[in-house]
């Protein structure tokens, strides 16, 4: 794994009690139904988008005050660009990340292979190499510490890293060691695709709602993707509030629409692009998709055959059928041989309170807490079983022509 994913130790997760899916004939029968609403065309999954739409925008713009950067402000990856503060530094003096990708200055050793160590998404920093050979160490969140240690013991265990306990290193950083999930490849292709149909918690959103500042960094990562997305008001500011920002983010994206969205794509020959942010509909995914398996046709069957497994553990898996999975991705790696599908990041999955029941499959609805994983799934699959299809048997068209009569 290459990637630093979560915010830094601390991040926003919260925590308590139980959810029960339900049964798994009315849970593969919702899958059926979320997937084919992704796939003809629905414009969006989630009400809950619409839900917020108007309220965003009513915010007392005379006694409105501006905000400034933070740490948590993170929910989504393709929004990290806010590093890490350097140490005993004032809390704004922070740059804006404009890497695409950012690679880490040392190279990793395993099995005699050097090759360089690539994060994806997220705050630089947030990932070491590891003390073993095949090993990583990533920024400790105590919430994701908890979620490795049930994983550890649930039939996900073989979907996701292996957690091989925790160390502090020289500089007094907790670090959570994990596996390298590219020790067995050689030369790479990696794609990170965040799942659900939103990245942030319901309560980051209620929070960032009950006094909302103005924020020109915000302000101007909008106008960068979509000059005319801020209202007439926000223009005249140049600000535009927290919560504003979180919503129209992830609408601008296949988030919303497919439950999915791509973050960062490295290829084989040490290419890489972050530039998916407007990556929306199906037809924008399958190009992305296919430009990353591009001469690598054997790949498309063995991603089939790992989305269909991860869909059907997570529906006997407690794990899953007792928490709410925020901001978690697959990682997709393949190489000339093989490829590999893995369940990532859990800073943001939490066990939800006893009163609350979902499935995966529903429709985001404010209040609900759906997460609408499953969807993702679900369209993940559809699309590489399309694709397959497309490319299973090409065929070659030949005009013939009948030979002239000879008089």
């Amino acid at each position: 794994m290459r990637r630093a994913s979560s915010p830094a130790a601390g991040s926003a997760a919260a925590s308590a009690a139980a959810l029960l899916l339900r049964t798994t004939a009315t849970s593969t029968t919702a899958m059926t139904t979320c997937s084919t609403m992704g796939t003809t065309g629905s414009t969006s999954a989630t009400p809950g988008y619409e839900q917020y739409q108007k309220s965003l925008l009513e915010v007392p713009w005379p006694h409105a005050e501006y905000g400034e950067a933070s740490s948590d402000d993170l929910s989504s990856e393709w929004d990290s660009d806010v590093p890490e503060p350097p140490p005993n530094s004032k809390h704004s003096g922070w740059r804006k990340l404009r890497n695409i990708v950012q690679w880490t200055p040392f190279f990793q050793t395993y099995k005699k292979q050097r090759y360089p160590w690539v994060q994806l998404a997220g705050h630089q920093g947030n990932f070491k190499a590891g003390p073993e050979p095949g090993t990583i160490l990533k920024k400790l969140c105590p919430k994701e510490q908890l979620c490795f240690q049930v994983l550890m013991k649930d039939v996900l265990r073989p979907y996701v890293p292996e957690y091989k306990g925790h160390l502090t290193t020289d500089d007094g950083d907790l670090y959570l060691q994990l596996e390298d999930l590219l020790g067995d490849f050689t030369s790479p292709c990696v794609m990170d695709c965040k799942i659900g149909v939103r990245t942030y918690l319901e309560e980051e959103l209620a929070k960032a709602k009950e006094k909302p500042k103005l924020r020109k960094d915000m302000y101007e990562k909008m106008i960068q993707i979509d000059p005319n997305a801020p209202s007439e008001e926000e223009h005249r500011l140049k600000g535009v509030t927290k919560p504003r920002y979180m919503v129209w983010r992830e609408t601008i994206s296949s988030t919303a629409t497919l439950g999915f969205r791509i973050e960062g794509i490295k290829k084989s020959d040490g290419k890489s692009s972050k530039d998916f942010k407007t990556t929306k509909n199906r037809d924008q995914v399958i190009e992305a998709f296919r430009d990353f398996v591009a001469g690598f046709p054997h790949v498309i069957p063995k991603y089939i055959n790992r989305l269909r497994a991860i869909r059907d553990i997570l529906v006997n898996s407690k794990f899953f059928t007792t928490h709410e999975v925020i901001g978690s991705s697959l990682l997709f790696v393949h190489d000339s041989k093989n490829a590999n599908i893995w369940l990532i990041d859990f800073a943001k999955t939490l066990i939800l309170p006893p009163d609350i029941r979902i499935n995966h499959t529903s429709e985001w609805v404010v209040g609900n807490h759906e997460d609408g994983y499953l969807i993702g799934i679900n369209n993940l699959l559809d699309i590489f079983t399309d694709m397959n299809a497309a490319t299973a048997f090409p065929v070659t068209l030949i005009e013939v022509t009948a030979p002239s009569e000879v008089t």
